[in-house]
Order: structure tokens, then C-alpha cells, then sequence
């Protein structure tokens, strides 16, 4: 609640790291997640179709102690102690999906193909990811499964963080500060 937008007019009343609905499909061993989103702008003309948010999902399995509590180049932990074993990000200009193995609080781990499907609903402002079969493992690693979602903005890396906001740098914390704008933990059946 203490954080504030960068000052630049592309942010302002957008606030397009707001987080407002999220909704998650499940069938057999493939995800479909909705991320509902203040408003979603095109400022810059991304291929992926929204820029001024990254949206970073980090998946936990019940029952597994391997992964990772840090959140790679955001500063921060996984909440409730949970550890995640496979981590999305997606953006104007990204759309990649990782495993825990190599990473750690600077490096973002291995690149698992096939990513997600990524879809928007601009009348909605919704981002749409649909995450394959398979992608995070076989149907019994969904039970039970945590899903952690992350906004801030991201531009060749997370942005920075500073006590005060400017042009395009997000403000109210210190530069070590965790750089999440929005969060929310679902959790599914």
C-alpha cells in the first residue's frame, strides 16, 4: 500500500499493476489462468498486445520441499513459507516459462518449452494463459496446487525501486525493497 506508480503520464490512472479478478481452469493436466488487470495499455506497441506490467507466476506443488522461496530479480520470498518449482513471466515483450533448476534471487532458472498461450480480451482487460498439458507436470502435480501472482513492470529487468517515484521508476520503498506492485496466492483444489 505504499508504493506508487511511476510519475510518468503513461502510468498515472492506468495503474495497469492493479490486480482486480483472477480466475484458473483446470482440465486433465493442462491450466487456464485469467488475470483481470486495471486497464491494459499499448503505450509502446508491444508484440504481446500490453506494456507498463510483467505479470510473474510462481507455481508450488502440495507435498514437494525442492524449488526456490526466493523470487528471482524481485527481492523478495515466496509468501507462507511456500517454494515454487516452475515460474512464468509474461509481458509486452516475454513470454517464458522456467523451472526452480539454476535459478536463485538473480537468475531466473531454466527455460521449459512449450510456454503458455497467451490471449488478451482488451474489452475486459484480461490476459489469458493457457499453460499446455504436461507443462508443470503430470494431473496429480495440480492437486493442491499454489499459484503465486507478481505485478511490477519489467524493461530488460524488473524496474528499479526508489522512496520516490520519477518518469519511469516506481516509488515508496527502498531500492532493496521487494519490487511487487500487486499480489494475490490462489490455491487450487
Amino acid at each position: 500500500g505504499r508504493y506508487r506508480y511511476p510519475s510518468d503520464a503513461g502510468w498515472g490512472a492506468n495503474r495497469q499493476m492493479d490486480l482486480r479478478q483472477v480466475r484458473v481452469w483446470r482440465a486433465g493436466d493442462a491450466l487456464k489462468i485469467e488475470i483481470g488487470l486495471h486497464r491494459l495499455t499499448r503505450s509502446w506497441n508491444p508484440p504481446n498486445g500490453f506494456d507498463h506490467v510483467a505479470l510473474t507466476l510462481f507455481f508450488s506443488q502440495s507435498g514437494r520441499d525442492d524449488g526456490l522461496r526466493e523470487l528471482p530479480q524481485q527481492q523478495a520470498l515466496m509468501p507462507a513459507g511456500l517454494r515454487w518449482q516452475h515460474r512464468l513471466r509474461v509481458g509486452g515483450w516475454a513470454n517464458a516459462l522456467y523451472s526452480a533448476e539454476g535459478a536463485s534471487a538473480s537468475s531466473e532458472g531454466t527455460v521449459l518449452t512449450p510456454g503458455a498461450a497467451l490471449t488478451l480480451d482488451a474489452a475486459r482487460n484480461t490476459v489469458v494463459l493457457t499453460l499446455p498439458a504436461g507443462a508443470l507436470g503430470p494431473a496429480a502435480a495440480l492437486a493442491g496446487l499454489k499459484i503465486y501472482i507478481t505485478t511490477w513492470d519489467h524493461d530488460g529487468g524488473y524496474r528499479a525501486l526508489a522512496p520516490d517515484a520519477s518518469g519511469y521508476t516506481p516509488g515508496g520503498g527502498p531500492a532493496a525493497g521487494a519490487k511487487v506492485m500487486d499480489d494475490l496466492l490462489v490455491t487450487l483444489p
